[in-house]
């Protein structure tokens, strides 16, 4: 069964690219670890120090999550916030789940479908699919199973970890052309010559700007 998955905290130590992402990057061995406690006060610290937008998205997460702390969705809410605000693409895609589903925040389908167009835009995974979920299911866009399967792909080409999944999923209820329409949609969606995903190709396969 497809399902949207809430988006929860990415603990994957990368490498150190700044002198000072090392507090974060201890936080996250905590947390990685289950240490929750001493993983909201090293993030705590990162945020005093250097102002890490990661940490921010990070102490959402707990919140959301209730790991270490009482969960509360209007602190998530004020974190991940703050961490979208300062450039974090993840928070976004969190953000959009906590107005879709009215976590912390009036239940607003248009704001989450705000952060998630900020989070395709700037290519985040996960945001792509829950995009793709959504456009399956009808919700808000209109259905359309080869812009979901493109949207699934385009998600696990950025290393969602639900994507490949869904992907399989929608892929074996398909009929010929509906695959193949999905190959052009994704063709056109994630041109090599560009960055990031195209947010404006993907509304005119489905119509959208048309029907505004």
């Amino acid at each position: 069964m497809i399902r949207r998955i809430l988006f929860v905290l990415c603990l994957c130590i990368g490498l150190v690219q700044l002198a000072w992402s090392g507090t974060y990057d201890e936080a996250a061995a905590a947390a990685q670890s289950r240490q929750y406690g001493k993983a909201k006060t090293l993030f705590l610290k990162s945020i005093d120090e250097n102002d890490d937008a990661r940490a921010y998205n990070s102490l959402g997460t707990l919140y959301e999550l209730g790991l270490g702390v009482k969960q509360n969705y209007v602190t998530a809410v004020k974190y991940y916030q703050q961490a979208a605000d300062r450039g974090n693409v993840k928070a976004n895609g969190n953000l959009a789940v906590l107005y879709e589903r009215g976590l912390g925040v009036k239940q607003d389908w248009g704001k989450a479908m705000g952060y998630y167009f900020i989070g395709l835009n700037k290519g985040d995974g996960k945001c792509m699919n829950n995009l793709g979920v959504m456009v399956l299911n009808g919700e808000i866009l209109p259905q359309n199973i080869s812009v979901a399967w493109a949207l699934f792909a385009g998600a696990t080409k950025y290393k969602d970890k639900d994507a490949p999944r869904n992907l399989a999923l929608v892929q074996s209820t398909m009929t010929k052309a509906e695959f193949a329409q999905g190959k052009v949609v994704y063709k056109a969606m994630y041109q090599a010559n560009s960055k990031k995903p195209r947010m404006d190709i993907m509304l005119d396969y489905l119509g959208w700007h048309d029907s505004k």
